[in-house]
């Protein structure tokens, strides 16, 4: 086959297909260049066992290597959970008022919906949702119904909606608002052109809502049946796994006695966001157990001088607080909340103004009794659609506007001292361009990253940063991470635009066995299977990518 070039092959992974960022964002992006996707969770290891007798010196040499190593590996095996259920025989009261609080409904399958239509203006969709969770769309003479299967978000503020379709799991664009009692287009769907119900649901996106999930290995988003074993946030994801406790072999970890920085992991591994969130080398969130603590797994960054609230911002505003900057370790999220119970509307601002006043003297504010409605106001979000969430900086005084101030500065900072290091940092300059496209954190990135240990997630990102050496970082990124996504689509396009059209196809062929909703490595799969004058396979492609977008 000749090596000329194919000029067509030019769509790599782009910013719109990653995960919580719209059209509009990925339009900022710098002109053409690759986004980079959330870490994918690491491999788990086989656990191998070995028996053994008397053998001759050389042999017992081995022998006592491989007992380490089985020793290490037995050490290694997972802790087993038993789920709520477990919890309920001896703790009853407890485990009955937890099940009804947000974060033990945050998840499960859908029985019923709010039944609801709307326009959706910017692309001319109209869409109805009926009692049982069918959504039915029309655009023109375009018709289409897609079964939702699963909610996310407790109602509070509203509910997000899963579909699962050949083991993937995906997000429907389409969400539940609560105040305004409406359907409407999901956080970042806004600005769309059309219907995507691309948006894949990758572990990462189920951590903070769902317990015991069951992702398949080697895939962004595929699931086994069901995808969760738990609904909402267990008693496990607080108080650590089970199994030993209930067979009387071992405590169950309390937070509240804690050493600081460990009892405040337990909190912050769902209520801190921050701008970026970078898994360390060799190591994945869901490893994360209760009494571990959160900066071995994970890092977080936040603006030099943020300014909008976030849906997850919790830790972040709190610490910015007059309140923890003067209390320190005292103040923790248990100070003021009972995990375990949610305040009746009736008995809320006096739940609350008891907690203030065990710093606070009453004489001190003479505003009214309620002191959380002052204080803490129900603010915009930046990233909640039309959702409010409390503001948990504390201040003063409410704010004069209900909109968000916008962050405007583009350095990033650790959120703590254990944050600080120089690949993490790098990483996260990395995701955050993809947002922002600013050539200061772009820079940055590069500088960073150039300098860190070149482990695969690094040499990623650098080849979507560096056009000079995409092609090595690429190739070498995937020698040590056969699963990097965006590698494996932009290399394909590199070898395509060359000319090495069998070795493309394989490599994007490779990527949608991960993600089959991938639109870059299907549609230059097809322009590369024309190219070769398979018809017939380019239009198969066609067809089993038809249900990721309704235009």
């Amino acid at each position: 086959m000749g090596h000329h070039r194919h000029e067509g092959l030019g769509r790599e992974v782009s910013p719109a297909s990653m995960p919580h960022l719209s059209d509009a964002e990925a339009q900022r992006v710098v002109q053409g260049r690759a986004s980079g996707f959330p870490c994918s969770p690491e491999s788990s290891c086989a656990q191998h066992h070995a028996g053994a007798k008397s053998q001759p010196a050389l042999a017992r040499t081995f022998l006592d290597r491989a007992t380490v190593r089985m020793v290490l590996l037995l050490l290694a095996i997972p802790a087993l959970y038993v789920g709520n259920h477990a919890c309920l025989r001896c703790h009853s009261e407890i485990a009955k008022a937890y099940a009804t609080t947000p974060m033990a409904i945050s998840s499960g399958r859908v029985t019923s919906t709010s039944q609801g239509s709307f326009r959706h203006a910017a692309s001319g969709i109209s869409y109805e949702v009926d009692a049982s969770g069918v959504v039915s769309m029309s655009h023109n003479a375009a018709r289409r119904e897609q079964q939702l299967h699963f909610y996310i978000g407790s109602g509070a503020a509203g509910r997000s909606f899963l579909y699962s379709r050949g083991g993937f799991l995906f997000e429907a664009p389409v969400t539940w608002y609560t105040r305004t009692q409406s359907w409407d287009m999901s956080p970042g769907y806004e600005p769309d052109r059309n219907s995507r119900w691309n948006r894949a649901v990758e572990p990462s996106c189920l951590y903070c809502h769902a317990s015991q999930t069951q992702w398949r290995e080697s895939t962004q988003n595929g699931y086994q049946d069901p995808p969760f074993l738990q609904d909402g946030i267990s008693c496990e994801r607080c108080h650590g796994p089970g199994a030993l406790h209930v067979q009387g072999k071992a405590a169950m970890v309390n937070p509240a006695k804690l050493e600081p920085s460990r009892r405040d992991s337990v909190c912050a591994q769902c209520h801190l966001s921050g701008e970026a969130r970078v898994t360390r080398s060799g190591r994945n969130l869901a490893e994360y157990r209760p009494g571990d603590l959160l900066s071995d797994y994970v890092a977080y960054f936040v603006p030099e001088n943020r300014g909008a609230l976030q849906v997850n911002s919790h830790v972040e505003k709190l610490a910015q607080s007059m309140c923890k900057r003067s209390a320190g370790d005292q103040l923790w999220c248990g100070s003021c909340h009972d995990p375990h119970r949610v305040p009746t509307a009736a008995d809320r601002a006096a739940f609350f103004r008891s907690k203030c006043l065990t710093c606070h003297e009453a004489a001190q504010c003479e505003r009214g009794f309620d002191c959380a409605s002052c204080h803490m106001p129900k603010t915009s979000a930046l990233d909640a659609g039309h959702g409010v969430f409390t503001d948990h900086s504390i201040p003063r005084a409410p704010a004069k506007s209900p909109i968000p101030a916008i962050t405007t500065s583009w350095q990033l900072r650790p959120f703590s001292q254990a944050d600080a290091r120089d690949r993490e940092l790098g990483l996260a300059y990395a995701e955050v361009v993809v947002r922002t496209g600013d050539p200061r954190q772009r820079a940055e990135a590069i500088r960073l990253l150039t300098a860190a240990s070149q482990d695969a997630e690094v040499q990623s990102r650098l080849g979507s940063l560096v056009e000079q050496r995409e092609l090595s970082l690429y190739q070498s990124a995937l020698r040590q991470d056969p699963d990097q996504i965006v590698a494996l689509v932009n290399l394909g396009r590199l070898l395509g635009t060359h000319g090495l059209l069998d070795e493309a196809i394989a490599l994007w062929r490779n990527a949608l066995k991960r993600n089959p909703c991938l639109p870059e490595a299907g549609t230059n799969l097809q322009i590369a299977l024309r190219a070769k004058n398979d018809l017939r396979g380019a239009d198969a492609v066609r067809r089993d990518q038809a249900f990721c977008i309704f235009e």
